[in-house]
């Protein structure tokens, strides 16, 4: 790997600057940035360059734009043939997303991949084997839950003006959080949205979503419910299993999953001193390596699609 981009310099972006120079020591990692404020080369890139100057001599690029930037950046990286690994959301609403996707040729679908890197979190890949070798039996019910104080994202600057908190930038929970809706899709497959409902505080005093709740079918039959907020002072990240032969409690935040039983309780995975920026790095490897793991871009899509129908849902509550 010998000339990478990333292009956003916001707190992710930062952060896959930093993992591509430790992945690629000697790669020259160049910086692009999305808006025109800063005019700073980030610390950890080796140069700042305009977008302009991206040319077929990269060999990886990642887009860490605002969402409503994403389609256009990633079309600039995929029009030079540039493998390019794009943050969630694919786009900033579905119908962006979808002519986005259909716009491009089969060998450019092939170099590029969304984001979703709880994917790799090891927790996330045994609960993977554990479904897909139906060691549950049938499952009845599965709640998804995550929850974090805006405000203390990113520390030392203004929540109010993060991509989070603003809806030009296609912020809200929604969006923000939609790792939910990629793993609830990833590990069962979601069929229908049956209801939902859209809230904002009168805390944070954006102009987005702040609290999500939804009820959908799942393709195995199942009924799931996702919870998505801004607002849990203590960060909270959940998923909880209700089936035949177990009630399974998976804490991604302590990577750990507890099966319950008449038996008794057992521990299946447990590894809380797991760095969670491997995730990153083996989500870059993997994309690299062409392992077809990341989530593809129809796998982004399908998430958009999904939020389109808890908007749409949310109107008639």
């Amino acid at each position: 790997m010998k000339k990478v981009a990333v292009i956003g310099c916001g707190s992710i972006g930062q952060r896959h600057l930093r993992n591509v120079k430790n992945l690629f020591s000697e790669a020259v990692v160049c910086a692009i940035r999305s808006g025109s404020g800063n005019t700073s080369c980030p610390a950890a890139a080796d140069r700042l360059i305009p977008l302009r100057e991206l040319d077929s001599s990269f060999e990886l690029a990642i887009v860490a734009s605002p969402a409503n930037f994403h389609v256009a950046h990633a079309k600039h990286c995929l029009n030079l043939n540039i493998p390019t690994l794009i943050e969630k959301p694919l786009a900033q609403d579905y119908t962006q997303g979808l002519h986005f996707v259909d716009s491009l040729n089969s060998s450019n679908k092939k170099l590029a991949a969304v984001a979703y890197c709880l994917r790799y979190l090891p927790s996330a890949q045994f609960m993977k084997q554990l479904i897909k070798q139906k060691q549950l039996g049938q499952i009845y019910n599965v709640n998804a839950e995550v929850g974090q104080y805006l405000p203390d994202w990113r520390p030392g600057t203004d929540y109010s003006q993060s991509v989070s908190a603003r809806s030009d930038l296609a912020g809200g929970a929604l969006n923000e959080l939609s790792h939910e809706l990629d793993y609830i899709n990833w590990l069962f497959g979601v069929d229908e949205v049956l209801s939902a409902s859209l809230r904002r505080s009168q805390e944070l005093n954006t102009n987005v979503e702040e609290i999500v709740d939804t009820q959908i079918k799942l393709k195995n039959g199942a009924i799931g419910t996702v919870h998505l907020d801004f607002l849990q002072k203590r960060p909270h990240r959940k998923c909880t299993i209700i089936a035949e032969k177990a009630r399974v409690e998976w804490d991604l935040i302590a990577n750990s999953i507890t099966q319950f039983t008449a038996n008794g309780v057992t521990t299946l995975f447990d590894d809380c001193e797991y760095d969670k920026n491997h995730m990153y790095l083996n989500m870059i490897n993997d994309f690299i390596a062409q392992k077809q793991n990341t989530a593809s871009l129809n796998e982004g899509l399908e998430v958009l699609r999904i939020i389109q129908h808890i908007r749409e849902r949310a109107q008639n509550v």
